[in-house]
């Protein structure tokens, strides 16, 4: 059972007055807190932020097509952040599919 349950199961017996006017208060903090939780970016949140941040730039700065792992090294970013960073910047960044050294690559580059 949670907390919000427990203050439903108590405010719908009405066992007095009191309780349920402290049910309905505690209710209400549980949504406040709630909302508060809705509108601020979590740790996650910012670091993928971050991490977006920092391939775009050095796409910026360098003009031509780069390898998740040349990004990767540039940035100081692992290959899979860099591939969820390009991945979430969408249309500002292009993807292809290009031949190196007898092999298919992926490249990124700035759209």
């Amino acid at each position: 059972m949670t907390t919000r349950e427990y203050f439903q199961t108590v405010l719908d017996a009405h066992l007095s007055e009191d309780m349920d006017a402290a049910s309905l208060k505690l209710i209400a903090s549980l949504d406040a807190r709630n909302e508060k939780r809705k509108s601020a970016d979590s740790k996650a949140k910012r670091e993928t932020a971050d991490r977006k941040t920092a391939v775009l730039e050095f796409l910026k700065a360098n003009e031509g097509q780069f390898t998740r792992d040349e990004i990767a090294a540039a940035t100081g970013l692992s290959v899979g952040q860099v591939t969820a960073a390009c991945k979430g910047l969408g249309d500002a960044v292009t993807k292809a599919e290009v031949k190196i050294d007898k092999a298919r690559k992926v490249v990124y580059s700035l759209a």
